[in-house]
């Protein structure tokens, strides 16, 4: 589920224990295990996460190791995976500058005691993004509701946004991974020629192609472990037509095929 702006919504479900490398948490997350649990290694601390026992808050730019294993026979692993657009941050630290904790954590990732008052306000959140009847304004009201909330427990979400032209690039292909982009068209559409995007991206340690293929491996992980999809369409959904190339690109990214996540 996407609020374009807002929030996304997704709920991975896996049968077998799942190890992914260097996932990449591009914007501000909130996560909580509904059945199973989660390790995430974030390369300072290590989290293990149990069903419902607290939130897991992942600052945006977060890139971790994580490890998530059902628990007991026939019992799935199930969490829910709320990301939190830059827009909507920079709009709560604008709009409710003065209650916002006073000094910042330092790790990417903590986490939040889920007791009965915020568990309900983030339970009303999942319910208002699921909800088209819901309007963008009204979710976002909620959405702000819900960050007070973490807010009076001392928690906050650093605002990296999408610094940098790489950051850029890489919300621009998030919006639709499936199109086919070349650095020419990515360029077109940030307002710049191939060569500024080329000499921009080296500046900052990127390769457009290297960028475009982990964008659209992290949108297959997400497919794989949120939808029942075939993987052709997965595939597709990504901007592949050969499954074959596909399973590749995935395999180098995650060390799997996708067949495997399943």
């Amino acid at each position: 589920m996407l609020r374009r702006g807002l929030c996304s919504l997704a709920q991975p479900c896996l049968r077998q224990a799942q190890h992914t490398p260097r996932f990449l948490f591009s914007d501000a997350t909130v996560l909580l295990i509904v059945a199973g649990r989660l390790d995430l290694d974030d390369g300072v601390n290590t989290f293990p996460v149990d069903a419902q026992a607290s939130m897991l808050l992942v600052d945006p730019g977060t890139c971790a190791d994580l490890l998530k294993t059902p628990v007991g026979a026939g019992q799935p692993f199930r969490s829910i995976f709320l990301t939190l657009s830059a827009d909507l941050l920079e709009a709560f630290q604008r709009t409710h500058a003065s209650r916002l904790p006073d000094t910042l954590h330092d790790a990417p990732c903590r986490q939040a005691p889920l007791d009965d008052d915020l568990a309900s306000t983030f339970q009303h959140v999942l319910e208002s993004v699921e909800a088209r009847r819901v309007s963008d304004e009204r979710l976002q009201h909620r959405l702000m509701d819900f960050l007070l909330g973490l807010a009076e427990r001392g928690h906050a979400f650093r605002n990296a946004g999408q610094s940098g032209i790489g950051g850029r690039l890489r919300a621009l292909i998030g919006d639709a991974p499936d199109q086919h982009w070349t650095a020419h068209e990515a360029g077109r559409a940030l307002a710049m020629s191939e060569a500024t995007l080329r000499r921009r991206l080296a500046g900052e340690s990127v390769r457009f192609e290297d960028l475009l293929i982990d964008i659209r491996m992290h949108h297959a992980m997400m497919l794989l472990q949120t939808t029942s999809w075939s993987i052709p369409r997965v595939a597709q959904a990504c901007g592949y037509q050969s499954r074959a190339r596909f399973s590749e690109r995935f395999r180098a990214r995650f060390g799997c095929l996708p067949s495997a996540v399943r």
